[in-house]
Formats: structure tokens, sequence, C-alpha cells
């Protein structure tokens, strides 16, 4: 049985402050009385939706209570399988054991997706999947069944004008936005109830310091600023470019570019929002930010080398640690950093880089900060770790767990 954050007196009272917030966006209606904020049952109606859930519908608001949480419990891991054709792409979904953090395959597993799936990003009810396709230039659109596990086709497939790359929802999950892997573009879309995807032209454009595309974007919690990887050829300066963003038309507004060194591929930002970490493809190293949270503008410091090819990097969810993997062909290592939590600048763990399978490309961690895991390209497999108390890692027993060919992202999902 999942265990409730309670909430206590001193919050039941600040969520009584958000039901006045929220006093006008409600209608009276004399068939509903629990709508008019003049009637008895007004307030007692939202206080009870509040007490009792982190977000509701009332009275055709959405209300979300910030004082009441809990940490969300993983129950898969989704890998999607680039191919080399359409015959051998798909999705492996995975069954992780949230205590020991094994890993095993849903029935049905894997689910084939002959349009050579990239990168998945599934809404925050954990029942919809978007995947941007290499093979048509597409966003697929999945149902993912929350309890079996099984994918299946939700709606058809929304061609974009360029291969996307990478996708990010915006928090409130209104919006989906891709990176292009070929043109100095970010490609917008918003959703409808359904879930269903459409364009919103035009795409943005980025201002790359060289020739190049866009690599990951990442929002902060708020989803008051995305910030997209630079990308660039090898010897070419590449970098972060930051944008404000308009939840009401899903518009982005460009604050700064930061220049990096060669091919910012990945970006990751910390669960508290203060630090953004950016890891370059041909200079083989990592920059951290400092991010100023009103304005979003970015402070870089210090880099510090990586391994070979680092492609993706990740925070853990309690903000101690920062973890790249090392993409190079022929080989694979994950290096671990400590996070200076004043400056966000980085140390190398001991022990660092830790192994892995070949050509990690995509790393996952559990909302608990207990387990990582890699999905590795050239060797066809996911490794898990455990994460210890300085931030080194662990194999665990049973791993490397078989996956697809050329796996690519690999995706927690959470209830």
């Amino acid at each position: 049985m999942k265990r409730k954050e309670l909430m206590s007196p001193s919050k039941k009272i600040l969520s009584i402050v958000i039901v006045a917030a929220f006093l006008f966006q409600c209608q009276p209606s004399a068939l509903n009385s629990k709508c008019d904020p003049n009637g008895s049952s007004y307030f007692q109606t939202l206080i009870l939706l509040l007490g009792t859930s982190e977000n509701t519908q009332f009275c055709g608001a959405n209300i979300r209570n910030p004082f009441f949480g809990r940490t969300k419990v993983p129950r898969f891991v989704l890998v999607t399988n680039v191919g080399v054709s359409t015959a051998t792409s798909n999705i492996n979904v995975f069954r992780i054991q949230p205590n020991t953090g094994e890993l095993s395959q849903v029935a049905g597993s894997p689910f084939a997706l002959t349009n050579r799936p990239r990168y998945s990003v599934t809404n925050a009810a954990g029942n919809t999947v978007y995947v941007a396709n290499v093979g048509n230039t597409s966003v697929s659109v999945l149902s993912l069944d929350p309890d079996t596990g099984v994918l299946s086709v939700k709606h058809s497939d929304l061609v974009l004008s360029s291969t996307p790359y990478s996708l990010v929802l915006d928090p409130n999950g209104k919006y989906l936005f891709a990176s292009s892997e070929t043109t100095q573009q970010i490609h917008r879309m918003a959703i409808d109830s359904t879930g269903n995807i459409s364009t919103i032209p035009p795409a943005t454009n980025t201002s790359n310091p060289t020739s190049g595309a866009v690599g990951k974007l990442v929002f902060d919690s708020l989803g008051r600023h995305l910030y997209a990887a630079l990308t660039g050829g090898s010897g070419n300066m590449s970098g972060v470019q930051a944008f404000s963003f308009d939840s009401a038309t899903g518009g982005f507004t460009s604050i700064n570019v930061y220049q990096t060194s060669q091919n910012n591929l990945s970006l990751a930002i910390s669960a508290n929002d203060q630090f953004v970490y950016g890891a370059n493809y041909f200079s083989q190293d990592v920059f951290p930010f400092v991010r100023d949270g009103g304005s979003g503008g970015l402070t870089i410091q210090t880099s510090i080398s990586a391994g070979i090819a680092p492609g993706y990097t990740i925070v853990d969810p309690l903000n101690r640690f920062v973890y790249v993997a090392n993409s190079g062909t022929g080989q694979g290592t994950i290096s671990a950093y400590v996070i200076n939590s004043l400056t966000g600048g980085l140390t190398s763990v001991s022990g660092s880089p830790f192994s892995s399978g070949f050509s990690p490309i995509g790393l996952g961690i559990d909302p608990s900060g207990k387990f990582l895991y890699s999905s590795n390209t050239q060797g066809g497999n996911v490794s898990g770790y455990s994460i210890n108390g300085d931030g080194s890692l662990t194999p665990l027993v049973g791993f490397p767990v078989t996956a697809g060919t050329n796996p690519f992202s690999i995706e927690i999902v959470s209830y």
C-alpha cells in the first residue's frame, strides 16, 4: 500500500490561502451550489479535495496543492530500440522491483514500433507515451496500461518537418516540444484532452554559436524556463540557450546563449532548479551553471573532464550527484560527480568513471535516488547500479539485461 504524506496544521492553513487564490476562477451556478463562492458548501468541498489529492479539478479549474506530495514509486522502465531497420525497431517495457531494482519484461514486450523510436517521454498520469521517431521524422502517441505495462497505439503519428532528437513535456502537460537533429529549431506541439498532439507553427529558432542543431531540452520544475543544448561540429563552439516560456501560447522568448565548448549534446537540471549541467560530446567535458530562478539566466562555472563522447547527463533527484554517460564506440563508462550545494561545482566521485555496457547513451534514476540504469547502444542491453551514499555505483545482480537493437533512451515511469 502506498503511503501518503499527511498535511501538518500549518500546511492546512496555507491550503486555505490557495483556496482564496482560486476564488474567482469558479463561476456561480444555480444548478451547482458548490461552485457558488457564496454557497455554504464552496469552501468545504474545495478544502476536502485539496486535502486528499495533489491535483484536483474544481468548477472548471485545475488546482494544484503544493503542500501535498509524496515520492512516486517506480513501476516501469521504457527503452527505445532504434534498430537498423523497421523490422528491428521496438520498445522494451520492463517492470521494476522498487526495493531491489530488478527488471523483468512485461508480457508482450518488446512492442513493435516500425518507425525507429529514439526517445520517449511519458505524461504525469503515466498513461500516455510520446515517442520521437527517426524513421519518418514523426512523433508517436501511445497508450501505456498502468497495470500491465502494455503499449498500444493511441493516435496517428504526427510527422514533423525535420528529424526529432529528444522530447520534453511542459510541467503542466499542455505542450510537447521536440528538438531537431538536423536544423536549429524546436518543434512546438499542443496536447488536447485525449492526449493527441498538433503542430503549433512556427517552430522556435535557436541561436547556435556555429552551425549545428539542437540536443536535449529541459524545463525548470515550475515550467517558466526552457534550456536547450546547442550542438555543433568537432572543433566548433556550441552552448546552451535559455528561453522564457509563455504557458498560455506555448511560445518561447530567448533570454541568452551561453557558450560552453564542442557539441553540447545533453543537458540536465537539478531537482531544486538551482543548477544546470551541459555535457560536450567532442570536447569531453561538463559545464555547471548556476541558475537565477527569477530571470532564468545562467552563470557558468568551472568545467570538469568527462570520458569519451559524453552523450547524456542526469542529476539524482536528491540534488547530490551528476552522472554522465560516456558513449564512445567500443567502450562504455559512466562518470560520477558530487555537487557543491552552494556553487553547483562538480568534483569526481572516488572510483569514477564506472564501467558500463558498450556505448551508454541514456540514463535513468528512480525517484528515491537508489538505482541508476543505462541503455547501452552498442551492447544492446541495460546496465543497473545501486547508488551509494558517496555517489559511487555498484552493479546490481542480474544485469546487464538484454534489450533490443541499438537501444537509445531509457525512461522510468512512476506512480
